[in-house]
């Protein structure tokens, strides 16, 4: 609700929760007309025809829609008019993608220093601008200015997405994600409310405690939505939850995750709870790069949307297959076109056809952020330690936190099943992948708190602290 009017947001928490579907409709007319109006079937049905291109037209259109921003930013965004001044290049120098090398690559500092460095100058002008702000999980949120026309494209690639899974515009939906529906005071339910405009029923992901989640599985069993949508660690708590009482009969179409890290386990889970497939979606507030799951599982990077290089931490592209840092061109914001971002995460790429027949690249792994990546003593860069919990019985939640090289903390929400030739077990399966080195503490929690935008964070590391 950040974005919700403050007049709205103020009268909403005064009223009963049955009256504040009333606010939540109206907030989600809002921001149909935001999302979904103006050019937004036009674009629609331009990436509809588009993704099933040939590789060859694919790279046509990627380097016609490159001469489109360079030309855009050169003559619009100060921080281009000043670099292209400084190093006299200008876009007669750009002809092919791999010219996109000459350009620098910035980072959240730059644009979090002076953000409006990076907007059109000729965009900022119009009375329709607007600011969205990153999640800040690393440091203080981003600004990140926006117009509705390039908002309304941003989302014909989330509806295309759900095209891939049979999901249709309207369906009826359950979304579990950052915004507090409900006050934090209230302890009986309903912990959702109803936006009937959008036909979305928006559960908080802030009371999902163990003897709250009956009234979720209550609540989703009786409106049957054909649509689940949400961060992994939330939708994770519920189906865990389901499969102890063998609770089943929701059924959804599909289940789309977001914003957060889908582990192994907690697909593997959740597909078991709910008797469906997951699809998973990476993507960012910056509106830069959109990754997404296809039918038959394989990650795609959206190519209309914007260009994905792979780098090593000297900067140059790694050989296809090799995991490096994700730098991301953006081609839908308008008002603020980043070009070369360094998004913070590490991603791999591979040389695979699918079956589905699109000729997107394919994400082989996203393996989180840069700042959360763990390292042993010795200096060697962990690999994901979330297969060790799939085996692991009686753990609710945990969260790997590491503050120097020669330790990390598990903080681990428990239940009764949870025994000491369980904590042995656990301790075996981490020492096998870190190393005899490397301490490991427990710590017991009641629960592990999330981010202030209900962003669960499974690893935290602070070694690095001093580089952010």
């Amino acid at each position: 609700m950040a974005t919700m009017n403050k007049l709205i947001e103020s009268i909403y928490y005064t009223l009963p929760p049955l009256f504040q579907n009333v606010p939540i409709s109206t907030y989600g007319y809002w921001l149909f007309k935001r999302r979904y109006g103006g050019n937004y079937q036009d674009y629609l049905k331009d990436i509809i025809k588009t993704q099933f291109f040939s590789c060859s037209q694919i790279e046509q259109l990627q380097r016609k829609k490159m001469i489109q921003l360079l030309k855009h930013v050169f003559k619009n965004v100060p921080f281009y008019q000043q670099w292209s001044k400084k190093t006299g290049l200008t876009i007669k120098d750009f002809r092919s993608i791999t010219d996109f090398q000459k350009l620098p690559v910035i980072d959240k500092e730059q644009i979090r220093n002076d953000p409006t460095l990076f907007c059109a100058t000729n965009y900022l002008q119009r009375k329709n601008i607007f600011i969205i702000y990153t999640s800040g999980t690393i440091g203080k949120p981003l600004k990140i200015f926006c117009d509705p026309d390039s908002r309304q494209l941003h989302y014909t690639f989330w509806t295309r997405f759900q095209m891939w899974h049979k999901v249709s515009f309207g369906m009826r939906k359950a979304t579990f994600c950052g915004r507090i529906i409900a006050s934090p005071k209230q302890l009986k339910p309903p912990f959702w409310r109803y936006d009937k405009f959008q036909n979305n029923y928006l559960f908080s992901s802030y009371h999902m405690s163990e003897e709250n989640l009956k009234y979720y599985y209550q609540k989703l069993l009786e409106i049957r939505p054909k649509q689940i949508v949400g961060y992994p660690s939330s939708l994770f708590i519920l189906a865990r939850y389901m499969k102890k009482n063998n609770l089943k009969g929701i059924k959804p179409i599909c289940i789309f995750t977001t914003a957060e890290t889908l582990l192994a386990h907690q697909r593997e889970t959740i597909e078991d709870a709910f008797e469906c497939k997951v699809a998973d979606q990476y993507g960012c507030t910056e509106m830069c790069v959109f990754i997404s799951q296809c039918e038959y599982g394989t990650y795609h990077v959206h190519p209309e949307y914007g260009i994905l290089e792979v780098l090593d931490q000297n900067g140059n592209p790694v050989p296809m297959g090799v995991a490096g840092e994700a730098v991301c061109t953006g081609f839908v914001n308008k008002t603020m076109p980043l070009v070369r971002y360094r998004l913070g995460d590490i991603v791999r790429l591979e040389q695979k056809d699918c079956p589905c027949g699109r000729h997107f690249p394919v994400v082989a792994e996203i393996l989180g952020r840069v700042d959360d990546i763990l390292i042993t003593p010795d200096g060697r860069p962990l690999g994901r330690l979330d297969p060790v919990f799939k085996e692991i019985e009686g753990i609710r939640e945990t969260q790997i936190v590491q503050t120097d090289r020669q330790s990390i903390t598990l903080n681990l929400v428990i239940d009764e099943g949870f025994t000491e030739q369980t904590k042995k077990k656990l301790l075996y399966e981490l020492r096998k992948r870190t190393g005899d080195q490397m301490k490991i503490h427990l710590n017991f929690l009641n629960s592990i708190p999330r981010e202030a935008n209900g962003k669960f964070r499974a690893v935290i590391s602070r070694t690095n602290e001093e580089n952010q």
